[in-house]
């Protein structure tokens, strides 16, 4: 089984436009409202693949309804650890004349700090050995930016490999507790760094940084241009097919589902890069966070040239 963690979603609301300018009213605007948030794009993306996955996190109680009929529909096990408030709310632009997309985040309501340990708790009932997690996203206002790396400690004792993406103290103190994997995108891994990183080499010596630290696979995302993937020795660049975007919003969370299913299944090293930026790739041509289309995944696959750094 595959879980994935999202500890702090929202609610995507989209619009779609032909030219958008500040201080005018838009009327009649194409829009649509997703559930959404790292966690759950990841589970809805793996659930196409054709493989078991659990949407589990935190839950503003106020939003929880709407949430639990969209993951029914798409028939995604769900679990919830229910918190005070409403969901957070995303907004996406996306103008047709000029092909610009703006994106406007919301802030989520603060959060006691004590809920963190009853949250903690909540997690450890669901941790069974041999499953895997993908941890992704930011964590609500209010909790400590030592969370990650108590529930991947926790994940570790019950020997379950997971995946770490997310960015800021939640990333620096997460990797502190060695997950199996990482996913940084190249802004991620510079503020981790606290420095520009130039180059496809500085970025690879950078991600062999990750490695020393004891972290055993290192995706590090770079938009359309591909993804860097470190393991042992092996360093590759991983370029993408060229194909004309839809929607780039959530291609990352669809590349982390990439990886979890590659990993479920045993793929190679190499083969995991494929199916990971095929799912990139394929989630780029659909609107909504998380759309893919399994048949794209797997003829973007065979499009995916890799070569080693």
């Amino acid at each position: 089984m595959i879980y994935c963690l999202t500890c702090n979603p929202a609610l995507d609301a989209i619009y779609s436009i032909d030219e958008f300018n500040s201080g005018r009213t838009y009327r009649g605007v194409s829009a649509r409202a997703i559930p959404a948030g790292k966690g759950i794009n990841v589970a809805q993306a793996i659930h196409t693949l054709g493989e078991e996955t659990v949407a589990v996190g935190l839950m503003p109680e106020e939003s929880r309804l709407l949430y639990e009929k969209y993951f029914d529909r798409s028939n995604i096990r769900h679990v919830f650890f229910n918190v005070p408030g409403f969901v957070r709310v995303n907004v996406t632009i996306h103008e047709s004349t000029a092909g610009e997309v703006t994106h406007i985040t919301g802030p989520g309501e603060k959060l006691p700090t004590g809920m963190q340990d009853d949250f903690q708790q909540f997690l450890e009932q669901y941790m069974h050995s041999g499953d895997l997690w993908a941890i992704s996203g930011s964590l609500p206002e209010g909790f400590e930016k030592t969370c990650y790396q108590k529930v991947i400690a926790s994940l570790k004792r019950n020997k379950i490999e997971c995946l770490l993406d997310s960015s800021d103290n939640a990333l620096k103190f997460g990797v502190r507790a060695k997950p199996v994997m990482v996913k940084p995108n190249l802004v991620e891994l510079e503020s981790f760094f606290g420095e520009k990183i130039k180059g496809i080499r500085h970025i690879a010596l950078r991600g062999k940084r990750l490695l020393d630290m004891g972290i055993e696979f290192v995706f590090i995302s770079l938009g359309s241009d591909g993804m860097i993937a470190l393991h042992g020795s092996d360093c590759l660049l991983c370029n993408a097919p060229s194909v004309k975007a839809v929607d780039t919003v959530g291609c990352g969370d669809a590349l982390v589902a990439g990886l979890m299913v590659a990993r479920k299944r045993k793929f190679s090293f190499t083969e995991m890069c494929r199916m990971a930026v095929a799912c990139g790739v394929s989630n780029a041509l659909h609107p909504g966070a998380g759309m893919i289309d399994q048949d794209e995944v797997w003829r973007f696959m065979e499009e995916v040239s890799i070569e080693a750094v």
